[in-house]
């Protein structure tokens, strides 16, 4: 993708917001937010939460009266739970809110709401919430699975995809595209499948296993990013040439990928979504009703010559790619889509 797609995108960006009035906040008119999140310390939650971060304190400076701050329930739902009954008595203007069990927390919903307070469900929507922030899990799955099929070669291919956590609806989701992506092609084969948990730990055990137990294994699909690390080092360290086809765009991901082994990624981006989220919170404290469902713009990142193989290969024309530089580019300055220029 050229820097001019880069720049027609930021640019649909500002238009999305430019309903909004501008200028500073009377002096009662105050906008607190809270993140309540189901982890921290992988790359994508730090670079996340960071963005939070960062988002509050730009967009403070600029109008005032903007202030927040993150939780991290450390995957104790119990912790989460807990998290959230302390914050709904604390009464914030809006929750966003990363369930690690969706089911769990609609009594606290509607306690929430009661309380004034817009609930924004992440990831995992909810029919209960305000507005829940979503990523188009399905499609996004699908994109990485064919990209998978179009990379392969039209050989045999063998492939393990590293799940989420049973019953969580955005992994469920992922992994559901990715095996519709696969149904484009006959020559690829799903010789495993296995929840990680979102967790680094048990992805280094899977793989391992895997690479002992197929000795043949072509590539490791996962539906997060956090699953290449250690699978990337076991399979250099063990002299294995592996691809890897990623999801979340973390940025250490994107900055391998040019003659590396990841061949495909999804552009999330932990810092773009928490400069989203506060863009997000502004425009709903400003009056402004965004889509009941809002859904996360995700491109698929590819190289370029990984893209020209791949169409060649029959990969669809009409899915938006971008290529690494502007991946990088888009995925480091959140403030490029969602900065307090934004809603001016």
């Amino acid at each position: 993708m050229k820097a001019t797609k880069v720049k027609a995108l930021l640019g649909s960006a500002l238009t999305a917001s430019t309903m909004l009035a501008g200028g500073a906040f009377a002096a009662d008119d105050t906008l607190e937010i809270v993140f309540i999140n189901d982890g921290h310390v992988a790359p994508y939650h730090v670079a996340w939460l960071k963005g939070f971060e960062d988002a509050i304190a730009a967009y403070d400076k600029e109008f005032g009266s903007v202030s927040g701050h993150w939780l991290s329930a450390e995957g104790s739902l119990e912790k989460m739970i807990l998290q959230a009954e302390t914050t709904i008595n604390e009464k914030p203007d809006v929750m966003f809110v990363n369930a690690i069990n969706v089911d769990a927390f609609e009594p606290l919903v509607a306690k929430a709401q009661e309380a004034g307070i817009t609930w924004i469900a992440v990831h995992s929507p909810m029919e209960s919430a305000d507005y829940s922030f979503t990523l188009g899990d399905v499609e996004n799955g699908k994109n990485q699975g064919m990209a998978i099929c179009a990379l392969s070669g039209g050989e045999p291919y063998k492939v393990g995809i590293m799940l989420g956590q049973a019953g969580n609806p955005s992994g469920e989701a992922r992994r559901a595209g990715i095996v519709e992506g696969l149904s484009t092609c006959d020559n690829v084969e799903i010789v495993a499948e296995q929840p990680a948990d979102w967790d680094t730990v048990k992805a280094q055990s899977i793989a391992e296993n895997w690479l002992t137990q197929f000795e043949d294994l072509d590539a490791i699909s996962g539906v997060t990013d956090a699953y290449m690390y250690p699978s990337i080092a076991i399979a250099q360290n063990s002299g294995r040439e592996l691809d890897f086809f990623g999801y979340d765009g973390d940025i250490p991901i994107l900055q391998q990928m040019e003659g590396g082994s990841v061949k495909a990624d999804i552009l999330l981006s932990g810092t773009r979504e928490g400069w989203n989220f506060v863009q997000m919170a502004y425009r709903i404290h400003k009056g402004e009703t965004p889509e009941k469902v809002y859904d996360f713009y995700t491109p698929l990142v590819m190289t370029e010559e990984s893209h020209k193989m791949a169409l060649a290969n029959g990969f669809p024309e009409d899915v938006e790619v971008y290529y690494v530089a502007d991946a990088l580019e888009v995925a480091e300055k959140g403030y490029l889509e969602f900065g307090p220029d934004s809603v001016k």
